[in-house]
């Protein structure tokens, strides 16, 4: 029989003792096969933490054999040692009863050094619909989620796991605020309250937001259903709406250049950021808001793409989950990445390639989040095909992956976990970096001190398009 997997809306999925049962089952699988154990530090944390006990377990029988041949009783001195050394072992990679001595404490860390790259979703051999059903990332989220129930959201993941108050506020006053988050006595005050690095680049805040732009642009949208062709809802995320508006400007100056008729509602975050602090009651809140906001699209046969590849796997995949309803099913079936979108056109024949522009060479970092939706390519694939295009792929985690990078506790180990992703895009000096992530941008533009663009940025400029 499979294994099933919890959801938040099953009571057993908040009990903490079924919370660590599972984790020993899911960790006993991932210590058999260790598929994953360059990925990302929590694989390295549990299998050290596995090999150490088998290490200990093995000098305890031999100072219990050594005691034995003196004729000593071991339970005279050491009956804590001989006990714990009386289960039967295997080697490391076997069925692991250590495992069951390993140390809560361990498990906590496990689950905080695990930023949800999800980069070991696609080579698990043992994901749904394998009988085993490992969710790894699913399970540290659930961790966090029980955390966070019984002890509370901490002040830095209410802070880091809320982008559009941070936005609303920030973009109030941009300048202002643009020049505060760079001032060193409030970056080392905003790392003792909130917990973020002070040498963290953070993002700036635009003095005009997407939706003021698309506003102005289109003051009146008409039904969508009284539209006939191509018709998108552009899920334009959080970081474009308050931080980088110019590509969402790209991506509708493109999609309407390809007649295609675009939509643009107000919506609140994907919930990635409340999930990663734990907090499923705000992120299912956000995602059947915007569930129900997207639904009437749905049903008038508008398309849903986002730039964003955290928030076009939320749509895709954790918004069905974690909500379990036929509306948010019928949203995820008709979801795309923006590049993903773009190419399904191209592969149709219905992309125009009226461009005007060459754009050189391109060092691309493919994020996390779009491998593991299995789509491929898709960034790379059009971006190589543009005039005078020679583009390079770098295929490395930026190590950031949401609020993770940016918390003191781990700024350092994201730093060092993203220099093959440095070293990729910079040795070969292209003259644009390019990544459709724009956390992971944080990461490249603080290590290269170089601008990173979207994809779609570089596809609007090939067809002419000003900045």
């Amino acid at each position: 029989m499979a294994h099933v997997i919890p959801s938040p809306r099953d009571e057993v999925y908040w009990n903490r003792e079924a919370l660590i049962k599972e984790e020993k089952r899911v960790f006993e699988i991932c210590n058999g096969c260790r598929l994953c154990w360059n990925l990302c530090p929590s694989f390295p944390e549990l299998f050290n933490s596995v090999d150490a006990l088998d290490e200990t377990a093995a000098q305890t029988a031999a100072t219990i054999a050594e005691r034995q041949a003196r004729g000593i009783n071991p339970l005279d001195e050491h009956a804590s040692v001989a006990e714990a050394a009386a289960s039967p072992r295997t080697d490391v990679h076997g069925p692991a009863e250590a495992l069951e001595k390993l140390p809560l404490s361990v498990h906590q860390k496990v689950v905080d050094l695990c930023y949800q790259c999800k980069l070991c979703d696609p080579i698990c051999p043992y994901v749904p619909p394998h009988e085993f059903g490992v969710d790894f990332p699913r399970l540290m989220l659930r961790h966090r989620a029980i955390d966070a129930k019984e002890n509370g959201v901490k002040l830095q993941d209410r802070v880091l796991g809320d982008p559009d108050l941070v936005g609303k506020l920030g973009t109030l006053f941009p300048a202002l605020a643009n020049w505060g988050s760079n001032l060193r006595p409030n970056r080392v005050m905003m790392e003792a309250t909130v917990g973020i690095h002070r040498d963290r680049q953070l993002p700036t805040f635009a003095e005009e937001t997407f939706r003021g732009w698309f506003q102005k642009r289109h003051p009146t949208r008409p039904d969508p259903k009284t539209v006939t062709g191509r018709k998108v809802v552009l899920f334009y995320t959080c970081s474009v709406q308050w931080n980088e508006p110019q590509v969402g400007r790209a991506a509708v100056e493109v999609l309407e250049h390809n007649g295609i008729t675009v939509f643009a509602p107000e919506f609140r975050c994907c919930g990635m950021p409340a999930l990663d602090g734990g907090d499923v009651p705000r992120a299912t809140s956000w995602a059947k808001h915007n569930v129900e906001i997207l639904k009437p699209y749905v049903d008038a046969g508008c398309d849903i793409v986002s730039p964003g590849p955290t928030c076009s796997f939320m749509m895709k995949k954790e918004w069905k989950d974690y909500l379990g309803t036929s509306d948010a099913e019928a949203v995820s079936a008709r979801s795309f990445d923006l590049m993903e979108y773009l190419f399904n056109l191209r592969k149709s024949g219905d992309l125009k390639e009226d461009y005007t522009e060459e754009v050189g060479s391109i060092g691309y970092h493919v994020p996390c989040h779009l491998k593991v939706q299995k789509i491929g390519f898709r960034s790379r694939d059009i971006m190589k095909k543009l005039p005078g295009a020679k583009v390079k792929l770098v295929d490395q985690c930026s190590c950031m992956d949401g609020t993770w990078g940016m918390k003191k506790e781990y700024y350092d180990l994201s730093k060092k976990g993203a220099e093959k992703l440095m070293n990729g895009l910079t040795e070969d000096k292209p003259t644009t970096l390019s990544s459709d992530c724009l956390i992971a941008k944080l990461q490249i533009e603080e290590g290269s001190g170089q601008k990173v663009v979207h994809p779609i940025e570089i596809l609007w400029k090939a067809y002419g398009g000003k900045p």
